[in-house]
């Protein structure tokens, strides 16, 4: 916009000193002089009805003049009205109305008035050609630039600073051309500070910092032009390091532009994006003048490094203050609402949206969007979405985000906006889109969507990317399709450390732990190093085998990979030494944390229930509340789960009513199961029959019928296994559970039928396993499958072994007689 403003400056002053005429009456230049700047549409039609009636328009100085007003003030209808209308245009009147449509964005019109200032027969000046190029830049035409280019040379105007400034631009914008660019700006007669920023605009946009400072050295040394405001925020684009921030800081001070508005806010940008967010305040401090460019700034900063709170009260600073917030400082505020779950602020800030004109706006309106699907509010998030006009691929995906965080379902209403988005002209999904519709695929219900997605971006030219690939991973792996998923692994050109993870916690989630430690030890091999994300995973692999040695080796690597620190991976080794039955392990392992969370206060918790340390558990329960962290649900279950295994059933009655009226959190599925179980184990089987209606999970109505078992209760057992049986007819542990009561009441024939009836229908039984670790590898063995490798050797040692235990038992057997 530079060149464009002080090209038009110079047109202005030059042009209508030409046009003026002597012979104008003294009140109407008095007037326009009065109001050279009007605040409203209203005013301009006042200026224009009193120099109606005076007839001092039909001067065409005049005229320009009210054409620009109307013009900056966004009245393009009488601005268009009022110029069709006027009897003689000049060069003036025609650059005046394409510059007005510049200014505003409208640059295909633009372009043609131009066309119609050329078939009318006027000579464009170079001023004209000026916002002229700058409308081809708008339109991103090079064919359209360079054809413009031709005119000027063809003029004789390609030597001339305001033509040359703009076609200078052109060749950085559009074309990337450094050397066309040069070529004009060498050939210019004269270079004044304005064009000297061009170019180091020009070279800042791609990152050439060397190229910028031999530019500002030889625009200070040649021509004497100092770095201004626009040099510093040039220079402060194309430079990443922070202390290369600093240096050019300090010298904005020196130069004393330091308390420059478009300085600051370029500081406080840098500033933020590096994360000093103190560097950031201490310039917005010292600024007189604070505008709301600056204001977004620092909003943005705040907003971006996590601390919501301070962005939304910066917010509420900026409109005190009487300042009218932009795109920018809505967008960030909104996202900082979103992040700290603030939806009454959220809703707030929509209604100053409405009020600024916003509502709207799709820059704008796609935070909203998020932030109404965070806060649960997925119809306010879809009216909102509807009444985008002009939505872009940003607007889509938050939309499409939005569902996929709803949980069950989600799906559905997923590709049903992926659809819409597929038929809209001239939008097309992106990586994005393609990424947040697989996260929607959660389940085994899922998995014919999830496979109609990939074969879309295995057509597409998407298919090679790291990022997608591992999308895929993991919606095959939350759809239990784990074949599928480690083919997606395979079909991945350039893996990273997030493809492995995927792929380990494909197999580690599924139940596969033996293939997860496998693949770990394959990812190492080819040089890839544990990361935060895998580390926990081969972690939880080795507490599901009870592979202790194992465990200890990849503990091992949580101080050599400097992970000591990070509470999720210290979390997984303390359950690991918990699970493998190590407690005191675990409590080293959970001293060693820094900062222990409620992540990791869950984890020994667990463990303690495990082993049945129900006091031990509570006392960690009552430590986790005096630290002022906030217990979640996993604490309450494992808390529930130790009071369970000590049967204390008043402790876990007392955590129950905790849970729903002090901590405000829902119980699901697991906490039903374990109270349930703690009422089972007491006897109170009546009483815990009544409370499963609440939930109705196949795993609390197991627990209740094997506790009817040891307690013999035939009545509830019964309920309990045709419960059981209809929301999970394929489930073995009904049939069997019930079987062994009846055997036990001695009803032979209605054992047999059940045992008959399951076998009609094909429910099977899930075999016993056992597994052990010999030279650093996991063996596992099955009930009735003989596929280990070495099953002939270990068949052979075992006859060997039964014949030497039966000889010797012979040996005892004779020598007592």
């Amino acid at each position: 916009m530079r060149p464009l403003r002080r090209s038009m400056v110079g047109f202005l002053n030059r042009a209508f000193h030409d046009d003026a005429d002597t012979k104008f009456i003294e009140p109407s230049s008095l007037l326009l002089r009065n109001h050279s700047k009007p605040k409203s549409i209203r005013e301009c039609k006042q200026i224009h009805a009193k120099l109606l009636i005076s007839e001092a328009i039909s001067e065409i100085y005049i005229a320009n003049t009210v054409l620009s007003f109307y013009s900056k003030c966004g009245d393009f209808y009488n601005a268009r009205l009022m110029f069709d209308q006027m009897p003689h245009k000049n060069v003036v009147t025609w650059t005046s109305m394409i510059s007005a449509l510049v200014h505003h964005g409208f640059y295909l019109q633009a372009l043609n008035l131009f066309k119609e200032m050329l078939q009318s027969g006027a000579t464009p000046n170079q001023f004209t050609f000026s916002v002229v190029v700058r409308a081809c830049i708008g339109t991103a035409s090079l064919d359209l630039g360079l054809q413009v280019h031709g005119f000027i040379i063809r003029l004789g105007l390609e030597r001339d600073e305001f033509a040359g400034s703009s076609l200078v631009d052109m060749y950085f914008k559009i074309h990337r051309s450094l050397e066309d660019a040069c070529c004009v700006f060498s050939g210019l007669f004269g270079r004044d500070s304005v064009l000297w920023n061009v170019m180091i605009s020009g070279f800042s946009q791609i990152g050439d910092v060397s190229e910028v400072l031999r530019l500002i050295s030889d625009m200070w040394v040649l021509d004497g032009f100092k770095p201004n405001d626009f040099t510093i925020t040039s220079l402060l684009k194309c430079c990443f390091l922070l202390r290369e921030v600093q240096q050019i800081h300090g010298l904005a001070l020196k130069l004393g532009t330091d308390g420059d508005v478009v300085v600051g806010s370029a500081l406080v940008d840098v500033y933020g994006k590096h994360g000093k967010m103190e560097l950031c305040q201490k310039v917005l401090d010292s600024m007189e003048l604070k505008d709301s460019f600056v204001w977004s700034a620092i909003i943005s900063g705040y907003a971006r490094n996590g601390n919501g709170d301070k962005a939304v009260s910066l917010f509420r600073d900026m409109c005190r203050q009487g300042l009218k917030p932009d795109q920018h400082a809505f967008s960030s505020t909104l996202r900082a609402c979103a992040e700290i779950g603030v939806l009454e602020t959220g809703v707030q800030v929509h209604s100053q949206m409405i009020k600024n004109g916003y509502h709207s706006d799709c820059f704008v309106a796609s935070p909203l969007i998020t932030l109404y699907s965070h806060c649960n509010e997925i119809c306010e998030a879809h009216k909102l979405f509807r009444r985008i006009v002009d939505k872009d691929i940003v607007a889509w995906n938050s939309m499409i985000l939005g569902y996929a965080q709803m949980g069950e379902e989600s799906s559905c209403h997923c590709i049903k906006i992926f659809r819409e988005l597929c038929q809209t002209p001239g939008l097309k999904p992106d990586g994005a889109t393609l990424i947040v519709v697989l996260k929607s695929c959660r389940s085994h219900a899922d998995l014919i969507t999830g496979i109609q997605i990939h074969t879309m971006i295995k057509k597409s030219s998407l298919s090679c990317e790291t990022l997608i690939g591992n999308a895929v991973i993991n919606m095959y792996s939350k759809c239990g399709d784990v074949d599928d998923a480690y083919q997606a692994f395979i079909d991945i050109v350039h893996r990273d450390e997030i493809s492995w993870s995927s792929v380990i916690g494909n197999y580690q989630h599924n139940g596969f732990e033996l293939e997860a430690l496998s693949l770990c030890k394959e990812m190492l091999a080819e040089g890839f190093h544990l990361t935060s994300f895998s580390l926990p995973l081969c972690i939880a692999a080795c507490s599901e085998l009870a592979a202790i040695d194992v465990g200890k080796q990849f503990h091992s690597f949580v101080f050599k990979l400097g992970f000591n620190g990070d509470v999720y991976v210290g979390s997984s080794v303390i359950d690991m030494y918990a699970k493998c039955g190590f407690m005191e392990e675990s409590k080293k392992a959970f001293e060693e944390q820094e900062a222990p969370n409620t992540a990791t206060f869950n984890a020994l918790i667990s463990g303690f229930a495990q082993h049945g340390n129900a006091l031990q558990a509570i006392e960690l329960f009552k430590q986790i509340e005096k630290m002022s962290l906030v217990p979640n649900q996993i604490t309450f279950l494992a808390a529930l789960s130790a009071c369970g295994h000590a049967g204390l059933v008043e402790e876990s009655l007392f955590f129950f009513d905790l849970m729903h009226n002090k901590y405000n959190i829902k119980p699901e599925s697991e906490h039903y199961s374990c109270l349930v179980d703690v009422l089972g184990r007491a006897g109170r089987l009546e009483e815990a029959y009544q409370i499963i209606p609440n939930d109705g999970n196949v795993q609390a109505w197991r627990t209740l019928l094997s506790a009817c078992r040891n307690y013999d209760n035939a009545e509830i057992a019964r309920k309990s296994a045709r419960k059981l049986m209809e929301l999970d007819p394929s489930d073995h542990a009904s049939y069997v559970l019930l079987s062994n009561l009846y055997s036990g009441e001695g009803k032979w024939e209605q054992a047999f039928e059940l045992r008959q009836r399951m076998a009609e229908i094909g429910v099977k039984k899930d075999p016993g396993s056992s597994w052990l670790i010999f030279r650093d590898q996991v063996h596992e063995f099955l009930v009735g499958n003989f596929s280990h490798h070495d099953m002939m050797e270990i068949l052979g040692e075992l006859s060997i072994l039964n014949k030497h235990i039966n000889s010797t038992a012979s040996w005892h057997v004779s020598a007592e007689c």
